[in-house]
């Protein structure tokens, strides 16, 4: 699964599962992924602690990329 996360455009009540769906925050994104699922970050201005975050997915065996990248 993918889930997707624009600090823009998301929602985290939305559902994740696409770019005009994406979460607002990392954290919610997280919160929904498991081992093995990846979470696609749209480039953008975030107020969460990213790196911690990104550490926490990546522990859970969560691929975390950038979108575009």
């Amino acid at each position: 699964m993918i889930w997707y996360v624009s600090a823009k455009q998301g929602n985290d009540a939305d559902d994740g599962q696409s770019l005009a769906t994406a979460f607002k925050s990392i954290s919610r994104a997280v919160e929904a992924a498991t081992p093995g699922d990846t979470i696609l970050i749209v480039p953008g201005a975030y107020d969460q602690d990213l790196p911690a975050r990104v550490g926490a997915a990546r522990a859970a065996n969560i691929v975390v990329a950038v979108a575009g990248s």
